[in-house]
């Protein structure tokens, strides 16, 4: 401890000399944490240039993060960990995407980031770093990923391989649907109407199509029920819901799909 009082006091700048006393007296915290700060460091570094796509910094501060995370690991210092590997994760994004900007971004700017990209990996990786990872929160990334029919698909496979599509994430989805065609009017009038992404007169289809995808992710049957009945328009997957509900006892308790879309229903007690 004399040393160390003797740096922070003489030469409070000397990280070098800082991480060598860490390392002989095995203080992994305090190790860790200063790996921390230089990957902090660097990043500022970065962020001060006038010439963004010079990256040096960036790679330095992803290592540092890295080690950070080894060292946290070590100590099962789970939460350290995670958000070690969240932040290098998040200097990688913005090296891989030069024009977009995803490091120091404010809440606000966070979301925006979040719900813009059209993969998942990506989003996730925006979500992790700066504590969105909610149902609450992909909500809104879902939904703008509805709008755009060609992605939703992949967007969703991709989603339900890592994360659960929570009952109040899917039943806020089936309300922003039924507010959405509301507010578009009748069938007619979409053909004199461009949304603002630019879909053409088929844009009540596409939405439909994309939701039909989440319906079909949906495994519980009465959330299904419960949802292509808020959402309004979907009579087929009421109807079916309907005729599956005949077959089972009301006190059977959640019912889940025995295996893909369309088959049996094995009731969980």
């Amino acid at each position: 401890m004399a040393v160390l009082t003797l740096l922070k006091q003489f030469n409070p700048n000397d990280l070098d000399a800082f991480a060598m006393v860490y390392s002989h007296f095995d203080m992994k915290h305090e190790t860790a944490s200063l790996l921390e700060s230089r990957a902090q460091q660097s990043c500022k570094e970065w962020s001060l240039r006038s010439d963004k796509d010079q990256t040096d910094e960036l790679l330095a501060s992803m290592r540092y993060f890295i080690e950070a995370a080894e060292v946290y690991s070590s100590i099962d210092a789970g939460n350290k960990t995670r958000q070690s590997c969240a932040q290098a994760s998040l200097l990688y994004l913005q090296i891989r995407m030069p024009d977009l900007h995803f490091i120091y971004l404010s809440e606000t700017n966070a979301r925006r980031a979040l719900v813009e990209q059209s993969h998942f990996q990506e989003a996730l990786i925006v979500a992790e770093a700066y504590g969105l990872n909610q149902p609450g929160e992909w909500a809104l990334v879902l939904w703008n990923q509805m709008l755009r029919p060609e992605l939703v698909e992949q967007f969703v496979a991709e989603f339900v391989a890592v994360l659960p599509l929570q009952p109040s994430m899917l039943l806020e989805l089936a309300r922003f649907y039924r507010a959405e065609v509301a507010a578009r009017g009748d069938q007619s009038q979409f053909s004199v109407w461009l949304t603002g992404g630019g879909l053409p007169a088929e844009w009540a289809k596409y939405l439909g199509r994309s939701f039909r995808c989440l319906l079909r992710r949906t495994r519980d049957l009465r959330l299904r029920y419960q949802l292509a009945t808020i959402a309004t328009g979907f009579t087929d997957v009421v109807d079916a819901c309907n005729r599956a509900f005949d077959k089972i006892p009301e006190s059977a308790g959640p019912l889940v799909l025995r295996k893909g879309h369309g088959g049996g229903y094995l009731p969980l007690m």
